[in-house]
């Protein structure tokens, strides 16, 4: 009898551990087994270096019609857009009915954000990290290089590699990059990395505990052609209460060179503005 009660309770908790892992997200599977060998490691700088010397040429803006589709334990949802971004964080997206009348529009420089409502006649401007903190979205992920995690390239600005690890299932790599001269913190943004090809193929950001953030994946890996064509299916998954979010875009246009003027919202007359600081 005492067998069979343990037997329930350590079933019980297996049960509410996955349970845990499928809700809260955290528990992802391990991505890497060993350190990169020491003595090959300089080799990986000289990878980054040229991938960044090669990403220099590409376009640092674009724009595009955007389908958002979110997904969740508790919601579904998806909307149509319209996309602009400039390196390393500008961000403006806007939504509007079949009559091409704006119905809701956000803008941000990494920073700061502007929301505006048109039904409400309403503005709201305010911190990017306080707006994290409350939608609990991962500091480092909120106020990361959105250019770079969008498209599919390095985050911009000089990088020094902290550490490289071997893929646990193939040849690719994962390495904790940080801005040269910036201090540690908590969280930190892995880059996952094709070496033969001199290809990202994904982020991941964990806390300092190694518990998983979030994710952002790339679809249509195999029909990439170079480093300067930006991704058109992007996945970010393992936020909090298990959501995930996947973006497609649509007639990317990279030619035309965005300025950061672009990214603001002017108020219309007659709009209440809020302040979220």
């Amino acid at each position: 009898m005492l067998c069979s009660d343990m037997k329930t309770r350590k079933t019980r908790s297996l049960l509410i551990a996955a349970l845990a892992c499928i809700l809260f997200s955290g528990c992802a599977g391990q991505r890497w087994d060993e350190p990169f060998p020491e003595d090959e490691q300089d080799k990986i700088v000289e990878l980054i270096s040229a991938m960044q010397k090669v990403e220099k040429e590409c376009p640092d803006s674009l724009d595009a019609d955007a389908q958002m589709f979110w997904k969740s334990p508790l919601d579904d949802w998806a909307v149509e857009g319209y996309l602009q971004l400039l390196s390393p964080s500008f961000l403006k997206f806007i939504i509007s009915n079949p009559l091409g009348q704006p119905v809701f529009a956000f803008a941000s420089n990494g920073d700061e954000f502007q929301i505006l409502k048109p039904n409400q006649y309403q503005h709201i401007r305010g911190n990017v990290r306080s707006l994290a903190i409350r939608k609990e979205i991962p500091q480092i992920l909120a106020q990361g290089d959105w250019f770079a995690y969008l498209t599919g390239r390095l985050p911009a600005g000089s990088l020094e590699v902290v550490e490289v690890n071997q893929d646990a299932s193939d040849n690719s790599i994962w390495l904790r990059l940080s801005p040269a001269g910036s201090d540690t913190t908590l969280e930190h943004a892995w880059t996952h990395v094709d070496p033969l090809q001199g290809f990202v193929l994904g982020y991941l950001f964990l806390d300092g505990k190694g518990a998983t953030l979030a994710e952002i994946v790339y679809g249509n890996q195999q029909d990439r052609d170079d480093s300067c064509t930006p991704r058109d299916e992007i996945t970010i998954s393992e936020l909090p209460w298990g959501a995930k979010i996947m973006i497609k875009l649509k007639d990317i246009n990279d030619r035309n060179q965005l300025g950061e003027k672009e990214f603001s919202l002017p108020v219309p007359a007659g709009y209440t503005t809020q302040l979220h600081l």
